[in-house]
């Protein structure tokens, strides 16, 4: 069990067996192989390998394939250790507001932006000032859009290459991106706070929409006040669907 701060003093959250089923199927999607998406649909080049890569949790039946996408940032240890996305006290927050949002996790697409954990669960690795890329000598993707007033390191650009296909393969109808970096990633918009809860245009995967909402881990660090919107977030997702 593991207990964690609310607005209500305290949030209890179990890891139960009916809750993580992730935990124990192989997720397989038009004959993929167990925890891994098509290898069909993946670029042959890859970025650099900086920690053990976590890959996609696709759909456990794909007959049951929700048509939902949820893409998170980038694996933290628990996601190395156990080998899937959304293992550590921020995928088990997320399971609980899933289940109150009527949205089945086993059904959907489970992703992050990037697949290796940034040294110090700093996402900042990624990216690189203009400045300190020509300094250094380090290519930068231009083509991506700034992040803020940083770009994507080129060596780390094949992880948008990636998850576009796989969302090509994929098609879902409806993608949460989790998070300031998959706001980016999927819209090339920056500033999630103004743009939570408004669907927007996928640029990875035309005429699909984004819902933009909160990571859980940033629910985590004291903002329990906004469970309520993440909540209405989800629910919006899972609306675009029926």
């Amino acid at each position: 069990m593991l207990v964690l701060g609310s607005k209500s003093g305290v949030c209890v959250i179990t890891k139960r067996k009916s809750e993580a089923p992730y935990m124990q199927h192989s997720f397989k999607f038009a004959g993929a192989g167990k925890n891994s998406a098509p290898e069909s649909s993946r670029p042959d080049i890859e970025s650099p390998a900086i920690s053990p890569k976590v890959d996609y949790d696709l759909p456990e039946d794909p007959k049951r394939w929700n048509s939902i996408a949820l893409v998170g940032e980038a694996p933290g240890a628990e996601e190395v250790k156990q080998g899937h996305p959304f293992v550590g006290r921020s995928g088990q927050l997320l399971n609980k507001i899933l289940d109150q949002a009527g949205i089945k996790r086993a059904d959907s697409l489970v992703a992050n932006v990037f697949r290796f954990q940034p040294p110090g669960n700093k996402v900042d690795h990624f990216f690189i000032s203009r400045r300190a890329a020509t300094s250094a000598g380090i290519g930068i993707a231009e083509d991506l859009g700034p992040f803020g007033s940083v770009f994507c390191r080129s060596e780390f650009a094949p992880e948008i290459a990636a998850l576009t296909a796989t969302l090509q393969k994929l098609k879902p109808k409806i993608i949460v991106s989790l998070g300031r970096t998959p706001l980016w990633a999927l819209t090339g918009e920056n500033g999630l706070l103004e743009k939570v809860g408004k669907a927007l245009p996928c640029r990875l995967i035309p005429g699909v929409s984004i819902v933009p909402t909160y990571h859980p881990s940033f629910i985590l660090r004291g903002n329990w006040a906004l469970q309520d919107k993440w909540l209405q977030h989800l629910a919006t997702a899972k609306s675009k669907i029926q």
